[in-house]
């Protein structure tokens, strides 16, 4: 049941990368910085955790003893709810005119971050399909989950759901979030790992002009094989052998000049190491998962990079109050008695 239970270094140098996002302007008080680190680790332990007892474990007992040893004084503030972080407060993804400095903070209370996304999701459907999304507070919870991984440089995430939780469509909306492109594999009749690798490549040959989300649901697994591929960039950064050697120059030629003005080498194969670190850099692989049956499990355990280099995120099935929300949210146009839709809701 809880095959992802696996922590390592990685895990540490997670919160550390959390950390280093403050910023002397939002950051300016002891119990503001506590409860950044407090964030950091719920993101990075509690998140993947696949029931509340397992949660209240880490956040009332683990964190709940911290705070009262190190940091008596500043425990209440530190240890109040909702704790949620993000740096889109000021993001504006329609306007390019407006100034957006990203600034690390805490976002505060769910009805600033429902009003936030809420503009999101209406921006978004000017520029794509508009997605008819009840922003419920679990919801809004995940979607700035998601957008923190994927603001990191090479942050990749494991989104473990049952079908109809949300994960396609909360990505989709975390990535506008942050002004990146969203990329997908279009599965047709016959498609297979050839199809994939030329998918791969288009994605390698963009992701230096703007960053990408790579979104690849179980559906996406037409065969296993694309799972190692993921995995290869994963976990090395490319997929070996993806490119012909006179392809190469082509892909690395745009960034000789930053290379030059580092006086970095420019032997072959440095050049190469180079474009594929900045490249991955660029890159944030969503893999959208069910944990039905036993599929999951054994994909992680043969391909031990889609634990091990993403930061995982399981979603629970939505609580009462959300289905009541989304429920009353379609009955908003229906022609009923007040009484009859609350009995419908």
């Amino acid at each position: 049941m809880k095959f992802h239970y696996i922590f390592n270094l990685r895990d540490l140098s997670k919160i550390y990368e959390g950390l280093l996002l403050s910023t002397m302007d939002k950051f300016q008080t002891k119990e503001k910085f506590i409860r950044l680190w407090r964030n950091e680790s719920y993101r990075v332990f509690a998140d993947r955790l696949i029931d509340q007892t397992d949660k209240d474990l880490v956040q009332n007992t683990v964190m709940g003893d911290l705070c009262k040893e190190f940091f008596k004084d500043v425990e209440e503030s530190v240890m109040a709810d909702p704790c949620i972080f993000g740096d889109f407060a000021m993001a504006s993804p329609t306007d390019e005119e407006v100034e957006d400095p990203r600034l690390y903070e805490d976002l505060g209370d769910f009805s600033v971050i429902k009003e936030k996304l809420d503009k999101m999701l209406e921006d978004y459907g000017f520029d794509h399909k508009p997605m008819s999304l009840v922003l419920f507070n679990d919801a809004l919870e995940h979607v700035v989950k998601i957008h923190r991984i994927i603001r990191f440089q090479k942050g990749c995430a494991l989104l473990v759901g049952f079908g109809g939780s949300g994960k396609q469509s909360l990505t989709r909306l975390a990535t506008f979030t942050a002004c990146y492109e969203l990329f997908q594999i279009n599965l047709i009749r016959g498609y297979k790992e050839f199809d994939f690798r030329e998918d791969l490549k288009n994605l390698f040959r963009t992701v230096l002009d703007k960053p990408q989300t790579f979104l690849f649901t179980d559906s996406h697994v037409a065969e296993e094989g694309f799972l190692e591929l993921i995995n290869n960039i994963l976990t090395i950064g490319i997929v070996p052998g993806l490119f012909p050697e006179e392809e190469k120059d082509g892909l690395i030629n745009p960034l000789d000049e930053e290379m030059r003005k580092q006086k970095l080498p420019e032997t072959k194969e440095f050049r190469w190491n180079y474009f594929v670190s900045r490249a991955r850099e660029n890159l944030h692989i969503v893999l959208a998962m069910s944990p039905a049956g036993d599929t999951l499990r054994l994909r992680c355990r043969n391909f031990p990079g889609l634990i091990s280099n993403t930061t995982v995120d399981w979603f629970f099935p939505w609580p009462e109050d959300a289905l009541t929300a989304v429920a009353e949210n379609f009955m908003g146009s229906v022609q009923l008695e007040p009484e009859e839709k609350k009995k419908v809701t």
